[in-house]
Protein backbone atom coordinates (compact mmCIF):
# COMPACT_ATOMS: atom_id res chain seq x y z
CA UNK A 1 0.00 0.00 0.00
CA UNK A 2 0.99 3.62 -0.59
CA UNK A 3 2.41 5.55 2.37
CA UNK A 4 0.11 8.36 3.56
CA UNK A 5 1.67 10.13 6.55
CA UNK A 6 3.57 9.77 9.81
CA UNK A 7 1.35 10.87 12.68
CA UNK A 8 1.71 11.86 16.32
CA UNK A 9 -0.96 12.38 18.96
CA UNK A 10 -1.73 16.02 19.75
CA UNK A 11 -4.14 15.57 22.68
CA UNK A 12 -2.09 14.84 25.85
CA UNK A 13 -5.09 13.74 27.95
CA UNK A 14 -4.68 10.53 30.00
CA UNK A 15 -7.56 8.79 28.20
CA UNK A 16 -6.04 9.40 24.78
CA UNK A 17 -2.58 8.36 26.02
CA UNK A 18 -4.01 5.09 27.37
CA UNK A 19 -5.80 4.39 24.09
CA UNK A 20 -2.61 5.08 22.12
CA UNK A 21 -0.66 2.63 24.30
CA UNK A 22 -3.30 -0.05 23.71
CA UNK A 23 -3.19 0.63 19.96
CA UNK A 24 0.59 0.18 20.02
CA UNK A 25 0.29 -3.10 21.92
CA UNK A 26 -2.48 -4.43 19.66
CA UNK A 27 -0.71 -3.49 16.42
CA UNK A 28 2.51 -5.18 17.57
CA UNK A 29 0.62 -8.49 17.55
CA UNK A 30 -1.26 -7.63 14.33
CA UNK A 31 -1.81 -10.16 11.60
CA UNK A 32 -0.73 -7.63 8.96
CA UNK A 33 2.24 -8.37 6.73
CA UNK A 34 3.67 -4.90 7.54
CA UNK A 35 5.55 -4.90 10.85
CA UNK A 36 5.14 -2.11 13.38
CA UNK A 37 7.84 0.52 13.47
CA UNK A 38 9.43 0.75 16.89
CA UNK A 39 10.73 4.29 16.30
CA UNK A 40 7.58 5.95 14.96
CA UNK A 41 4.94 3.75 16.60
CA UNK A 42 2.44 1.30 15.14
CA UNK A 43 1.62 0.94 11.45
CA UNK A 44 -2.09 1.29 10.54
CA UNK A 45 -3.21 0.08 7.10
CA UNK A 46 -6.34 1.81 5.72
CA UNK A 47 -7.98 -1.01 3.80
CA UNK A 48 -11.29 0.39 2.50
CA UNK A 49 -14.06 3.03 2.37
CA UNK A 50 -17.63 2.97 3.69
CA UNK A 51 -20.71 5.20 3.96
CA UNK A 52 -22.32 3.22 6.81
CA UNK A 53 -23.49 5.14 9.83
CA UNK A 54 -21.38 3.22 12.36
CA UNK A 55 -18.23 4.81 10.92
CA UNK A 56 -19.17 8.51 10.94
CA UNK A 57 -22.00 8.99 13.45
CA UNK A 58 -20.86 10.48 16.79
CA UNK A 59 -20.48 8.26 19.82
CA UNK A 60 -21.05 4.59 19.09
CA UNK A 61 -18.14 3.35 21.21
CA UNK A 62 -15.28 5.30 19.58
CA UNK A 63 -12.50 7.34 21.19
CA UNK A 64 -11.65 10.51 19.25
CA UNK A 65 -7.92 11.08 18.75
CA UNK A 66 -6.48 14.22 17.11
CA UNK A 67 -3.25 13.53 15.22
CA UNK A 68 -0.76 15.67 13.32
CA UNK A 69 1.50 14.86 10.39
CA UNK A 70 5.23 15.09 11.17
CA UNK A 71 6.75 14.12 7.81
CA UNK A 72 6.18 17.47 6.07
CA UNK A 73 4.48 15.92 3.01
CA UNK A 74 1.19 17.84 3.54
CA UNK A 75 -1.04 15.00 2.36
CA UNK A 76 -3.65 15.14 5.09
CA UNK A 77 -5.49 18.15 3.63
CA UNK A 78 -6.04 16.49 0.27
CA UNK A 79 -6.99 13.19 1.89
CA UNK A 80 -9.63 14.80 4.14
CA UNK A 81 -10.97 16.88 1.22
CA UNK A 82 -11.28 13.70 -0.83
CA UNK A 83 -13.37 12.07 1.92
CA UNK A 84 -15.58 15.14 2.39
CA UNK A 85 -16.37 15.47 -1.33
CA UNK A 86 -17.56 11.85 -1.49
CA UNK A 87 -18.98 11.71 2.04
CA UNK A 88 -17.09 8.54 2.89
CA UNK A 89 -15.14 7.23 5.83
CA UNK A 90 -11.87 5.32 5.56
CA UNK A 91 -11.16 2.46 7.95
CA UNK A 92 -8.37 0.04 8.79
CA UNK A 93 -8.25 -2.84 11.24
CA UNK A 94 -5.34 -3.53 13.57
CA UNK A 95 -4.64 -6.23 16.07
CA UNK A 96 -7.40 -8.80 16.42
CA UNK A 97 -10.46 -6.57 17.02
CA UNK A 98 -9.27 -2.97 16.77
CA UNK A 99 -10.43 -0.56 14.06
CA UNK A 100 -9.09 2.89 13.08
CA UNK A 101 -11.53 5.21 11.25
CA UNK A 102 -10.96 8.54 9.48
CA UNK A 103 -14.42 10.10 9.00
CA UNK A 104 -15.36 12.80 6.51
CA UNK A 105 -17.02 14.65 9.43
CA UNK A 106 -14.06 16.68 10.71
CA UNK A 107 -14.10 19.46 13.30
CA UNK A 108 -12.50 22.77 12.40
CA UNK A 109 -8.85 22.75 13.53
CA UNK A 110 -7.27 25.88 14.96
CA UNK A 111 -3.69 27.12 14.91
CA UNK A 112 -0.88 27.31 12.38
CA UNK A 113 -0.67 23.50 12.16
CA UNK A 114 -4.39 23.09 11.33
CA UNK A 115 -3.77 21.91 7.71
CA UNK A 116 -1.61 19.07 9.01
CA UNK A 117 -4.13 17.83 11.59
CA UNK A 118 -7.17 15.60 11.47
CA UNK A 119 -9.41 13.77 13.91
CA UNK A 120 -9.47 9.98 13.94
CA UNK A 121 -11.77 7.54 15.71
CA UNK A 122 -10.36 4.48 17.47
CA UNK A 123 -12.19 1.42 18.81
CA UNK A 124 -10.33 -1.45 20.44
CA UNK A 125 -13.18 -3.95 20.06
CA UNK A 126 -15.21 -3.64 16.86
CA UNK A 127 -17.67 -6.30 18.01
CA UNK A 128 -19.06 -3.72 20.47
CA UNK A 129 -19.96 -1.29 17.66
CA UNK A 130 -23.64 -1.16 16.72
CA UNK A 131 -24.44 -2.12 13.10
CA UNK A 132 -20.78 -2.65 12.27
CA UNK A 133 -20.31 -4.95 9.26
CA UNK A 134 -16.61 -5.62 9.83
CA UNK A 135 -15.37 -8.88 11.25
CA UNK A 136 -12.36 -9.43 13.51
CA UNK A 137 -9.15 -10.44 11.82
CA UNK A 138 -8.26 -14.10 12.15
CA UNK A 139 -4.83 -14.68 13.68
CA UNK A 140 -2.41 -16.35 11.32
CA UNK A 141 -1.06 -19.66 12.57
CA UNK A 142 2.71 -19.90 12.42
CA UNK A 143 4.07 -22.94 10.53
CA UNK A 144 5.35 -25.65 12.81
CA UNK A 145 9.00 -26.61 12.33
CA UNK A 146 9.57 -30.00 10.79
CA UNK A 147 10.63 -32.61 13.33
CA UNK A 148 14.28 -33.60 13.21
CA UNK A 149 14.93 -37.09 11.91
CA UNK A 150 15.49 -39.59 14.68
CA UNK A 151 19.03 -40.85 15.01
CA UNK A 152 19.55 -44.50 14.35
CA UNK A 153 20.59 -46.61 17.24
CA UNK A 154 23.63 -48.76 16.76
CA UNK A 155 23.16 -52.38 17.49
CA UNK A 156 25.52 -53.74 20.04
CA UNK A 157 27.86 -56.47 18.93
CA UNK A 158 27.80 -55.64 15.18
CA UNK A 159 31.11 -55.71 13.28
CA UNK A 160 32.35 -54.64 9.88
CA UNK A 161 31.06 -57.78 8.12
CA UNK A 162 27.54 -57.43 9.53
CA UNK A 163 27.42 -53.78 8.44
CA UNK A 164 28.40 -54.71 4.89
CA UNK A 165 25.79 -57.46 4.69
CA UNK A 166 23.07 -55.11 5.99
CA UNK A 167 24.07 -52.40 3.52
CA UNK A 168 24.00 -54.91 0.67
CA UNK A 169 20.48 -56.05 1.65
CA UNK A 170 19.23 -52.48 1.69
CA UNK A 171 20.80 -51.78 -1.71
CA UNK A 172 19.19 -54.87 -3.23
CA UNK A 173 15.80 -53.89 -1.80
CA UNK A 174 16.06 -50.37 -3.25
CA UNK A 175 17.11 -51.74 -6.63
CA UNK A 176 14.16 -54.14 -6.76
CA UNK A 177 11.76 -51.38 -5.80
CA UNK A 178 13.08 -48.97 -8.43
CA UNK A 179 13.21 -51.50 -11.28
CA UNK A 180 9.82 -53.11 -10.68
CA UNK A 181 7.73 -52.72 -13.87
CA UNK A 182 4.43 -50.93 -13.55
CA UNK A 183 1.36 -52.59 -14.98
CA UNK A 184 0.01 -50.78 -18.02
CA UNK A 185 -3.42 -51.47 -19.52
CA UNK A 186 -3.32 -52.98 -23.01
CA UNK A 187 -4.66 -50.69 -25.74
CA UNK A 188 -8.13 -51.71 -26.94
CA UNK A 189 -8.27 -53.50 -30.21
CA UNK A 190 -10.40 -51.74 -32.82
CA UNK A 191 -12.92 -53.91 -34.64
CA UNK A 192 -15.38 -53.32 -37.44
CA UNK A 193 -18.98 -54.30 -36.94
CA UNK A 194 -19.97 -57.39 -38.93
CA UNK A 195 -16.44 -58.24 -40.13
CA UNK A 196 -13.07 -59.52 -38.98
CA UNK A 197 -11.03 -57.51 -36.50
CA UNK A 198 -8.71 -54.93 -37.96
CA UNK A 199 -4.98 -55.78 -37.78
CA UNK A 200 -3.16 -54.33 -34.81
CA UNK A 201 0.05 -53.64 -36.72
CA UNK A 202 0.74 -52.05 -40.06
CA UNK A 203 2.29 -55.15 -41.72
CA UNK A 204 -0.79 -56.20 -43.60
CA UNK A 205 -3.84 -54.11 -44.34
CA UNK A 206 -5.12 -50.98 -42.76
CA UNK A 207 -3.77 -49.37 -39.64
CA UNK A 208 -5.53 -49.97 -36.32
CA UNK A 209 -7.80 -47.19 -35.18
CA UNK A 210 -6.82 -45.89 -31.74
CA UNK A 211 -9.68 -44.65 -29.55
CA UNK A 212 -9.83 -40.92 -29.19
CA UNK A 213 -10.19 -39.49 -25.71
CA UNK A 214 -12.00 -36.23 -25.00
CA UNK A 215 -9.77 -33.31 -24.03
CA UNK A 216 -9.70 -32.59 -20.31
CA UNK A 217 -12.23 -29.96 -19.29
CA UNK A 218 -11.11 -26.88 -17.40
CA UNK A 219 -11.41 -27.22 -13.66
CA UNK A 220 -13.74 -24.65 -12.16
CA UNK A 221 -11.81 -22.60 -9.61
CA UNK A 222 -14.31 -19.78 -8.97
CA UNK A 223 -18.02 -19.11 -8.81
CA UNK A 224 -19.96 -16.43 -10.61
CA UNK A 225 -20.44 -14.47 -7.37
CA UNK A 226 -16.69 -14.41 -6.73
CA UNK A 227 -15.98 -13.21 -10.26
CA UNK A 228 -18.52 -10.38 -9.96
CA UNK A 229 -17.20 -9.30 -6.54
CA UNK A 230 -13.60 -9.21 -7.82
CA UNK A 231 -14.65 -7.23 -10.91
CA UNK A 232 -16.65 -4.78 -8.75
CA UNK A 233 -13.65 -4.15 -6.47
CA UNK A 234 -11.37 -3.71 -9.48
CA UNK A 235 -13.73 -1.17 -11.04
CA UNK A 236 -14.07 0.78 -7.77
CA UNK A 237 -10.30 1.09 -7.45
CA UNK A 238 -9.94 2.01 -11.13
CA UNK A 239 -12.59 4.75 -10.80
CA UNK A 240 -10.89 6.18 -7.70
CA UNK A 241 -7.57 6.31 -9.55
CA UNK A 242 -9.29 7.91 -12.55
CA UNK A 243 -10.81 10.56 -10.27
CA UNK A 244 -7.37 11.59 -9.04
CA UNK A 245 -5.78 11.44 -12.51
CA UNK A 246 -5.82 14.45 -14.90
CA UNK A 247 -7.33 12.36 -17.73
CA UNK A 248 -10.88 13.13 -18.84
CA UNK A 249 -11.75 9.82 -20.53
CA UNK A 250 -11.34 6.26 -19.24
CA UNK A 251 -11.72 3.32 -21.63
CA UNK A 252 -12.70 0.00 -20.01
CA UNK A 253 -12.39 -2.95 -22.44
CA UNK A 254 -14.60 -5.95 -21.62
CA UNK A 255 -14.17 -9.47 -22.99
CA UNK A 256 -16.70 -12.01 -21.77
CA UNK A 257 -14.43 -15.02 -22.24
CA UNK A 258 -11.88 -13.64 -19.76
CA UNK A 259 -14.48 -13.66 -16.97
CA UNK A 260 -15.99 -17.08 -17.76
CA UNK A 261 -12.71 -18.95 -18.29
CA UNK A 262 -12.47 -20.13 -14.66
CA UNK A 263 -16.18 -20.95 -14.28
CA UNK A 264 -18.00 -24.23 -14.58
CA UNK A 265 -20.43 -24.77 -17.46
CA UNK A 266 -23.49 -24.23 -15.28
CA UNK A 267 -22.03 -20.96 -13.89
CA UNK A 268 -21.11 -19.36 -17.23
CA UNK A 269 -24.66 -18.22 -18.19
CA UNK A 270 -24.79 -16.17 -14.96
CA UNK A 271 -22.08 -13.80 -16.25
CA UNK A 272 -23.38 -11.69 -19.14
CA UNK A 273 -22.20 -8.54 -20.88
CA UNK A 274 -25.16 -6.59 -19.48
CA UNK A 275 -24.11 -7.45 -15.91
CA UNK A 276 -20.52 -6.36 -16.53
CA UNK A 277 -21.73 -3.11 -18.12
CA UNK A 278 -23.99 -2.44 -15.14
CA UNK A 279 -21.08 -2.96 -12.70
CA UNK A 280 -18.96 -0.42 -14.60
CA UNK A 281 -21.84 2.11 -14.64
CA UNK A 282 -22.43 1.54 -10.91
CA UNK A 283 -18.76 2.07 -10.00
CA UNK A 284 -18.62 5.31 -12.03
CA UNK A 285 -21.82 6.63 -10.44
CA UNK A 286 -20.61 5.83 -6.91
CA UNK A 287 -17.48 7.93 -7.38
CA UNK A 288 -19.15 10.87 -9.18
CA UNK A 289 -22.77 11.11 -10.28
CA UNK A 290 -21.94 13.72 -12.93
CA UNK A 291 -19.78 11.31 -14.94
CA UNK A 292 -21.16 9.89 -18.17
CA UNK A 293 -20.63 6.20 -18.99
CA UNK A 294 -21.30 5.14 -22.59
CA UNK A 295 -21.02 1.77 -24.33
CA UNK A 296 -19.23 2.18 -27.64
CA UNK A 297 -20.52 0.25 -30.69
CA UNK A 298 -18.83 -3.10 -31.27
CA UNK A 299 -18.92 -5.74 -34.01
CA UNK A 300 -18.98 -8.64 -31.54
CA UNK A 301 -21.49 -9.65 -28.90
CA UNK A 302 -18.89 -10.78 -26.32
CA UNK A 303 -16.47 -7.85 -26.67
CA UNK A 304 -17.09 -4.16 -26.07
CA UNK A 305 -15.48 -1.00 -24.72
CA UNK A 306 -17.14 1.29 -22.17
CA UNK A 307 -15.98 4.91 -22.11
CA UNK A 308 -16.33 6.92 -18.90
CA UNK A 309 -16.26 10.73 -19.34
CA UNK A 310 -15.74 13.23 -16.58
CA UNK A 311 -18.13 16.13 -16.13
CA UNK A 312 -18.22 18.29 -19.28
CA UNK A 313 -15.92 16.00 -21.30
CA UNK A 314 -18.57 13.91 -23.10
CA UNK A 315 -18.94 14.73 -26.85
CA UNK A 316 -22.34 15.97 -28.12
CA UNK A 317 -23.09 12.81 -30.12
CA UNK A 318 -22.70 10.67 -26.99
CA UNK A 319 -25.05 12.91 -24.99
CA UNK A 320 -27.60 12.87 -27.83
CA UNK A 321 -27.53 9.08 -28.02
CA UNK A 322 -27.91 8.74 -24.25
CA UNK A 323 -30.86 11.19 -24.10
CA UNK A 324 -32.65 9.47 -26.99
CA UNK A 325 -35.10 7.08 -25.35
CA UNK A 326 -36.78 3.97 -26.69
CA UNK A 327 -40.51 4.66 -27.43
CA UNK A 328 -43.12 1.90 -27.13
CA UNK A 329 -45.11 0.71 -30.13
CA UNK A 330 -48.32 2.40 -28.94
CA UNK A 331 -46.67 5.82 -28.90
CA UNK A 332 -45.08 5.23 -32.29
CA UNK A 333 -48.46 4.23 -33.79
CA UNK A 334 -50.16 7.31 -32.37
CA UNK A 335 -47.44 9.55 -33.77
CA UNK A 336 -47.80 7.94 -37.21
CA UNK A 337 -51.58 8.46 -37.11
CA UNK A 338 -51.18 12.12 -36.17
CA UNK A 339 -48.66 12.64 -38.96
CA UNK A 340 -50.96 11.04 -41.55
CA UNK A 341 -53.86 13.20 -40.38
CA UNK A 342 -51.75 16.35 -40.71
CA UNK A 343 -50.70 15.34 -44.23
CA UNK A 344 -54.36 14.71 -45.19
CA UNK A 345 -55.39 18.15 -43.88
CA UNK A 346 -52.54 19.80 -45.77
CA UNK A 347 -53.56 18.07 -49.01
CA UNK A 348 -57.18 19.14 -48.58
CA UNK A 349 -56.11 22.73 -47.92
CA UNK A 350 -53.92 22.72 -51.03
CA UNK A 351 -56.77 21.36 -53.17
CA UNK A 352 -59.17 24.04 -51.88
CA UNK A 353 -56.62 26.74 -52.55
CA UNK A 354 -56.02 25.48 -56.11
CA UNK A 355 -59.77 25.39 -56.81
CA UNK A 356 -60.25 28.93 -55.49
CA UNK A 357 -57.38 30.22 -57.63
CA UNK A 358 -58.82 28.51 -60.69
CA UNK A 359 -62.29 29.96 -60.11
CA UNK A 360 -60.84 33.44 -59.56
CA UNK A 361 -58.90 33.16 -62.80
CA UNK A 362 -62.08 32.27 -64.75
CA UNK A 363 -64.02 35.12 -63.14
CA UNK A 364 -61.38 37.74 -63.94
CA UNK A 365 -61.06 36.41 -67.48
CA UNK A 366 -64.82 36.85 -68.13
CA UNK A 367 -64.76 40.40 -66.75
CA UNK A 368 -61.94 41.43 -69.07
CA UNK A 369 -63.70 39.93 -72.07
CA UNK A 370 -66.86 41.86 -71.30
CA UNK A 371 -64.89 45.12 -70.96
CA UNK A 372 -63.09 44.59 -74.26
CA UNK A 373 -66.31 43.59 -75.99
CA UNK A 374 -64.84 40.46 -77.35
CA UNK A 375 -63.19 37.26 -76.46
CA UNK A 376 -59.80 37.46 -74.89
CA UNK A 377 -56.77 35.56 -76.06
CA UNK A 378 -56.71 32.03 -74.83
CA UNK A 379 -60.27 32.20 -73.43
CA UNK A 380 -63.17 30.35 -75.08
CA UNK A 381 -66.62 32.03 -74.94
CA UNK A 382 -69.46 29.63 -74.18
CA UNK A 383 -73.22 29.74 -75.07
CA UNK A 384 -72.85 32.23 -77.93
CA UNK A 385 -75.01 30.40 -80.51
CA UNK A 386 -78.17 29.89 -78.54
CA UNK A 387 -81.44 28.59 -80.01
CA UNK A 388 -84.29 31.10 -80.20
CA UNK A 389 -87.00 29.68 -77.97
CA UNK A 390 -89.51 32.58 -78.36
CA UNK A 391 -93.04 31.89 -79.62
CA UNK A 392 -94.47 33.36 -82.83
CA UNK A 393 -96.53 35.86 -80.87
CA UNK A 394 -93.48 37.04 -78.95
CA UNK A 395 -91.52 37.31 -82.15
CA UNK A 396 -94.28 39.37 -83.90
CA UNK A 397 -94.70 41.60 -80.88
CA UNK A 398 -90.97 42.36 -80.71
CA UNK A 399 -90.97 43.00 -84.43
CA UNK A 400 -93.77 45.57 -84.16
CA UNK A 401 -91.93 47.33 -81.39
CA UNK A 402 -88.82 47.60 -83.46
CA UNK A 403 -90.82 49.16 -86.36
CA UNK A 404 -92.46 51.69 -84.09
Amino acid sequence: PEFLATLRVVDPSPAVTKVWEQVTIASSSSTSSLPSNDENGPVIILEGYTRDGWAWKPGNGFQNVTVQSTDGRNKLTGFVSYLQQRQKACYGRFGHRGVWVVSYVQPKQKGDDAPNRMECRVCLDLTQLANCTLKPQQPQSKPKPAPAPAARKKKAGGGLLSNLVAGQKRTNQHFLTASAPTARPAPPRATTQGGPPAPANGNGGEQSQQPRTAPPTAVATKTSAQVMNEFRQTMEQKMLDFDLAPDEVLKVPLTLSEFTAALADEEKPKITMEILKYLVYEAAEDVNEEWVAHKEPSEFMDETVIAVYKEGAAPPEVLEEINKGEMPEEVKGEQRHQQQQRMRQMNQAEQKKAQSLESQAHFHGNDEDEQKGGVGDGVAALNQNKRDRRTIEDFERSKKRSRA
